[in-house]
């Protein structure tokens, strides 16, 4: 499995520093320098944040028969012994990077991914067919999270898949590509209000609305989830915990009686943590999804 976590959805959603941005959309970085490392699978999410701390402008995973070989990149060479320390338990390989047109170059990561025998989701340059009874979603990836590729949208989309009945109100939080969005649409909801404080989110899900049909239906607004009034058949919300786990009794006020939330981005070692809070918010976990070390509650209101 090879794949890329995105900087900008870390800046966001982990709270990295702008300057670990990727400059993959028109901006040319003259010089590269790629460190490499092997790990254990249970090391890579830590080492990760090191590497972004330091200014790593994206990272590739890719598994091994020994681990997992993460590959980071950074945009020069000065910080080199402060890696070198974050890395000192490893064995790590630096490497300069011939400059090379990236905007171009990292379209080559994204692939078709089938969360379900009835989805598909590929990008706008790789079209595939819809899976048998099932239906394609499109996604321009732009720089907001949410193209299919990491387990937490695939988990968000399977919690949409199990719980959307035709004619729902949809309540989405923290849209970034609009991915969620536009599944619920394709699921029979009779609409989606996508919410996300980041302007560029709303304009990469605006685009990724018309390019699947479905603007008509997602109402999009640039605000948090307190600005967002209504009752909602089903609340999404696929974020970093430390961001979801504060914001889930705004979202279960928003919920219908008889709705479900389905709340992604929880890691498997803070579901005792997450289950509290659901407690606290008088929901009650309906199902736990899960993928690798990741999950996705499916919940409803105490009756």
């Amino acid at each position: 499995m090879l794949w890329v976590y995105f900087c900008r959805f870390l800046s966001i959603r982990y709270g990295f520093p702008a300057r670990a941005i990727a400059r993959i959309h028109g901006e040319k970085v003259n010089t590269y320098f790629q460190v490499s490392v092997v790990l254990p699978r249970a090391k890579v999410e830590i080492v990760s944040a090191q590497l972004f701390e330091l200014g790593c402008c994206g990272v590739v995973e890719e598994d091994i028969s020994d681990g997992v070989r993460l590959t980071a990149y950074f945009e020069a060479a000065e910080n080199k012994a402060e890696i070198e320390q974050a890395l000192v338990t490893c064995k790590c390989r630096f490497e300069p990077v011939p400059d090379t047109d990236w905007t171009l170059s990292w379209r080559s990561f994204f692939r078709p991914v089938y969360p379900s025998p009835r989805m598909a989701i590929c990008p706008p340059w790789n079209r595939v067919s819809d899976p048998p009874g099932g239906f394609t979603i499109a996604i321009d990836p732009q720089m907001a999270f949410g193209t299919g590729h990491h387990e937490t949208t695939r988990l968000a989309l399977l919690g949409l898949e199990k719980k959307i009945t035709s004619g729902d109100r949809v309540l989405d939080v923290g849209t970034g590509s609009g991915i969620l969005s536009i599944a619920a649409v394709k699921l029979g909801a009779a609409e989606a209000m996508a919410v996300d404080i980041e302007a560029s989110a709303i304009e990469n899900a605006r685009a990724n609305c018309v390019l699947n049909d479905v603007d008509a239906q997602v109402v999009l607004m640039q605000c948090s989830v307190d600005r967002v009034s209504g009752i909602f058949d089903v609340v999404v919300a696929n974020m970093i915990s430390s961001i979801l786990l504060p914001m889930v009794p705004e979202l279960a006020k928003r919920l219908h009686p008889e709705g479900y939330a389905i709340l992604g981005g929880i890691l498997d070692r803070e579901r005792e943590a997450f289950c509290a809070v659901l407690d606290r918010a008088n929901l009650v976990l309906d199902e736990m999804l899960d993928e690798g070390e990741w999950l996705c509650a499916i919940a409803r209101k105490s009756r």
